[in-house]
């Protein structure tokens, strides 16, 4: 009896000790303290400068929802961008559908990754959110699948969602048959359009 006491006692010790490091591993990101840290590799760089409009959108996409389910959408053909840390922080307009969110899951989330990674160019990674503050599951295990994808000349930035994404995700999860982006009206502080 003593020995079954002994073993119960221990396996709790060992539960309390993998909660305080799961605690402290999942610590809430606020994207307004933490806004725009690079992730490369295993490192984080110190925030750079505000995001450029034209940078916004990168390769691969992540939009964490507001109640922790999570969409994805791919630009394809951008690879290496140059610009100016100067430039224009107002997101362009990129004609986003919703047909082009795809909704993922945490269980799958490493093979998702791992299947539409891009291994020959630069990618630019960003996961946006709706909330300052990021907390949910999906959100930690998404960083950390990250970690095994991201190479040195890549780069992932954590955003909040721009007037363009909340609209398209709002059609989205409302299942909405007809979305048209000259229909909406847009608030052009927030959005620019091609000239």
């Amino acid at each position: 009896m003593a020995k079954i006491f002994i073993g119960f006692v221990i396996c709790i010790f060992l539960s309390n000790c993998n909660m305080k490091e799961n605690k402290k591993e999942n610590i809430p990101y606020i994207i307004s303290k933490e806004s725009k840290r690079k992730i490369t590799g295993n490192d984080t760089i110190p925030p750079s400068t505000p995001i450029p409009g034209w940078l916004v959108y990168g390769t691969n996409t992540f939009i964490i929802n507001t109640d922790s389910t999570a969409y994805y959408f791919q630009n394809k053909g951008i690879g290496f961008i140059c610009g100016t840390p100067n430039a224009d922080t107002i997101p362009y307009f990129i004609n986003l559908q919703p047909k082009d969110l795809i909704e993922i899951s945490n269980k799958n989330l490493y093979e998702f990754i791992k299947l539409n990674y891009k291994d020959n160019f630069r990618n630019a990674t960003f996961i946006a959110s709706q909330s300052d503050t990021l907390t949910s599951k999906i959100f930690f295990d998404l960083r950390k699948s990250l970690k095994y994808f991201i190479r040195d000349r890549d780069f992932c930035i954590v955003r909040r969602t721009t007037q363009e994404e909340d609209t398209v995700l709002k059609y989205k999860r409302n299942d909405e048959s007809y979305y048209s982006s000259d229909d909406i009206k847009w608030d052009k502080t927030k959005i620019k359009f091609p000239e």
